[in-house]
């Protein structure tokens, strides 16, 4: 999922409308692809995405970091990695959720993967009907929140 992201956190942000929310939100819902800047620095093979990030063990460590905020921040953080987990599992890449336990990759392979950064990336995402249907419905329900709460 590409420009879905976004709607998904500003989806959860709804449900605590404030800046706080929104930032907090927003950082963690993205948190998970900042795997692709050890990559694009060539710290990291281009396997590493979608790899250690996106398992239960970082959702766990990320939500204890930012409960330190409060309890409701915890919440929302584990429930944002855990949207953008099941966004991405559209992808034939598949994500490792149990690693390091279990290195089995769960993915519905609704379209095929197409990288992890830049304009080919789009690109490819865009050409394939599942893209267009997972983030239509994605946008249909921020406009359902964003109506339900004005």
């Amino acid at each position: 999922m590409q420009f879905g992201h976004a709607g998904i956190a500003l989806a959860i942000s709804t449900y605590d409308w404030n800046p706080k929310t929104i930032i907090v939100v927003g950082i963690a819902h993205f948190l998970p692809n900042f795997d692709a800047f050890p990559i694009r620095l060539g710290l990291a093979d281009e396997d590493f995405h979608c790899s250690i990030t996106h398992t239960f063990l970082f959702a766990i460590i990320a939500t204890l970091c930012f409960s330190l905020l409060g309890a409701k921040y915890g919440v929302l953080v584990f429930v944002s990695l855990m949207a953008h987990f099941i966004a991405d599992m559209g992808s034939t890449v598949g994500m490792p959720l149990f690693y390091p336990f279990w290195k089995r990759r769960f993915s519905w392979r609704l379209w095929d993967h197409t990288g992890y950064w830049g304009w080919e990336t789009i690109r490819g995402y865009y050409v394939q009907k599942w893209a267009w249907i997972s983030e239509g419905l994605v946008f249909a329900f921020v406009i359902y929140r964003l109506i339900v709460i004005m």
